[in-house]
């Protein structure tokens, strides 16, 4: 599995100005690090200290431990973050790495390649605005992060990402409500621009390069309302993917190469860096 996953803090040692200690030697945080599930921060020499004990009284190697200060199980310790790229340190370091993109994942990392805009005409994206659809429920959109995010990461575990852009969006929408008896000036551009920043502010340790592209590919699809397979059969269809020469019979040889290369050695968009356990 990928060692790409998300993190909240810094990975430079810290010059003792946090006003919060480390939970563990109750000194100045030094290498800011953090447990995969709960986010506790820690130093990162102290808790990969702990987890050292705790796993040597164990009977057998563990594949979590529980944090020391709310007791949920993590796997990992997410350490080194530089606002683009970070590691992540395995608490059983026998996981597999590699990750195989699906089929599906694999075409819309394609569609990442495509000039951006082409289906923009198909939904009416400033009629979503205006009647604030943004603030309703939309019971597809975890299913098309979790997709999205998958291929542009090349990596399968990808729920803390999705959830922390979800709360991300949850928080908009709530801060909005909130001020909705407000001054309703230019209200559906304020709040395109507003929302698409906040978005692209928790995408871009992530998606980097595509954040742009990922949040106006988000606006669509909220746009839309469609479920994945309507909203991808409108895709294909603008971009001319979905005749038999692009994707039918005469693509399958082209299909079984790329799915051998893909099998063969998913080349991922963030490098990864794992830490000896040692």
């Amino acid at each position: 599995m990928s060692a790409k996953a998300t993190a909240g803090g810094s990975g430079s040692i810290d010059d003792g100005s946090d006003s919060d200690p480390c939970p563990i030697c109750l000194g100045p945080m030094r290498e800011d690090s953090y447990l995969d599930t709960c986010f506790h921060k820690f130093c990162f020499i102290c808790i990969k200290q702990w987890i050292k004990v705790v796993s040597s009284k164990a009977s057998k190697q563990l594949s979590s431990v529980k944090c020391p200060l709310c007791k949920r199980d993590n796997s990992s310790i997410i350490h080194n973050y530089d606002g683009c790229s970070f590691e992540r340190h395995y608490i059983n370091r026998n996981i597999s790495d590699g990750f195989v993109l699906t089929k599906e994942q694999r075409y819309r990392l394609r569609c990442y390649y495509t000039e951006s805009g082409f289906v923009a005409d198909v939904f009416d994206v400033a009629l979503f605005w205006k009647l604030q659809k943004f603030l309703y429920p939309n019971r597809w959109l975890e299913a098309w992060l979790r997709r999205e995010l998958q291929a542009l990461m090349q990596d399968e575990d990808v729920d803390i990402v999705l959830h922390h852009l979800v709360g991300v969006m949850e928080s908009f929408c709530k801060r909005f409500e909130q001020r909705r008896k407000q001054e309703a000036r230019s209200v559906e551009t304020t709040n395109q621009e507003q929302f698409k920043a906040v978005v692209s502010e928790a995408a871009r340790p992530f998606v980097m390069a595509r954040t742009d592209r990922f949040v106006d590919e988000l606006e669509l699809f909220l746009a839309a309302g469609l479920n994945l397979e309507a909203y991808d059969a409108i895709y294909k269809k603008q971009l001319g993917w979905n005749n038999r020469r692009e994707i039918g019979v005469a693509s399958e040889e082209r299909e079984e190469v790329e799915e051998h290369n893909v099998r063969t050695r998913v080349t991922p968009y963030l490098f990864i860096s794992e830490e000896d356990s040692d």
